[in-house]
C-alpha cells in the first residue's frame, strides 16, 4: 500500500529522531564512562600508608605499646614522614616506651612523640659521643645496642646495655648516658687502650621490641666504684644497682680484668696515650668537617 507524503515525512522524522536520540545517548554514555575512568585513575593515583594510631588516650609519661595502638590505612599525603608503621613499630611501640606529651585518641603516632628508652631523662643524663667503639657495619640511628669489652684472653663483658642510638656515622655513635654510665665507659675505654688485643665493640638487638634488656657484666675498678659512691650527680637508684652488680658478680670477674691489665703494666701509659691521641684526632677531624659544612 502506497504511503502518502505526510506519512512518509512523519516516518522519516521519527527515524531521524530515534537516530539522534541514540547518538545523544551514546555520547552521554561515553562521557559518563570517561568520567568514571577519570575518577578511577585519580583514586588509583592516591597513595596510601598503613600507620599506627592511638586507640585510647595516653598522658605524658604513660606507656605507649601495642595494647593502646592500632594500625590504620590512610592517605599518605596527610601523614607525617616520621609516622610509626610496621618498619619501626618494633623500636617505638615496646612495653617500656613512654609518651613525651599528652596524646589523644586517634592521634597518628610519630617517632618524636615517643621515648623508646622508656624513661625520661634524669638530671645526670648527657648526650655522649664515642668514636673508639667498633660499630656494626649496618648500624643505623634508632637501633638499640649493647657495648661490650672483649679481653685478649677471650673473656667478654657487657659494659652498657640497651642503649638507644641517637645518631651514628662511620665511626662514631651518639648515646644518652647517665653519670654512672659515663664513668663506667671511661674505665672500660682506658682498660681497652691498656690491653693490646682487647676490643670495645657494639652489638645490635635483633628485635628490640620483643627482647628484654641484657644485664651489664662489666665491673669498673674499685677506684672508679669509690668515685661513683662519692659522686652526688649519680642518683641513688643507679648507685644501688652498681652496688648490687659489684656484689652479685662477686670479685672473680673483676679479678680476671685486673690480672689482664697487669699483664700490660709496662706499656700501660704509652698504650693509653696512643689510644687517647687517636681518639682526639678522630674527634678533631669530625669536628672540622662539621664546621666546614655549616
Amino acid at each position: 500500500m502506497a504511503m502518502n507524503p505526510m506519512q512518509k515525512k512523519a516516518r522519516t522524522s521519527f527515524l531521524l529522531g530515534m537516530l539522534l536520540t541514540l547518538v545523544i545517548t551514546g555520547l552521554i554514555i561515553m562521557f559518563l564512562l570517561l568520567q568514571l575512568k577519570k575518577i578511577k585513575d585519580e583514586q588509583d593515583a592516591i597513595q596510601y600508608r598503613t600507620v599506627y594510631v592511638l586507640s585510647s588516650e595516653v598522658t605524658s609519661g604513660g606507656f605507649v605499646n601495642a595494647s593502646v595502638a592500632t594500625q590504620k590505612t590512610v592517605q599518605a599525603d596527610g601523614v607525617p614522614s616520621n609516622a610509626i608503621d610496621a618498619n619501626n613499630a618494633g623500636t617505638y611501640l615496646t612495653d617500656i616506651s613512654t609518651a613525651k606529651i599528652d596524646l589523644a585518641i586517634g592521634t597518628v603516632l610519630t617517632t618524636d612523640m615517643i621515648n623508646p628508652e622508656g624513661r625520661t631523662d634524669t638530671k645526670d643524663m648527657r648526650l655522649q659521643e664515642y668514636n673508639m667503639i667498633l660499630l656494626p657495619s649496618t648500624l643505623e640511628q634508632g637501633q638499640f645496642i649493647d657495648v661490650r669489652l672483649r679481653l685478649p684472653s677471650g673473656e667478654d663483658y657487657i659494659v652498657l646495655s640497651r642503649k638507644y642510638v641517637e645518631d651514628t656515622n662511620s665511626d662514631t655513635v651518639w648515646m644518652k648516658v647517665g653519670e654512672d654510665e659515663i664513668l663506667t665507659m671511661s674505665n672500660a675505654i682506658v682498660e681497652a687502650y691498656i690491653m693490646e688485643g682487647s676490643l670495645l665493640y657494639a652489638t645490635t638487638y635483633t628485635d628490640a621490641g620483643m627482647q628484654g634488656t641484657s644485664i651489664p657484666t662489666y665491673i669498673a675498678s674499685s677506684t672508679v666504684i669509690e668515685l661513683m659512691n662519692d659522686d652526688d650527680n649519680i642518683e641513688a637508684t643507679a648507685k644501688a644497682a652498681l652496688a648490687a652488680r659489684y656484689t652479685e658478680n662477686k670479685m672473680d670477674q673483676r679479678n680476671v680484668i685486673n690480672n689482664a691489665v697487669r699483664n700490660y703494666e709496662k706499656d700501660a701509659t704509652s698504650n693509653v696515650e696512643n689510644g687517647v691521641e687517636e681518639e682526639a684526632q678522630r674527634q678533631k677531624s669530625a669536628r672540622q668537617q662539621f664546621v666546614d659544612g655549616l
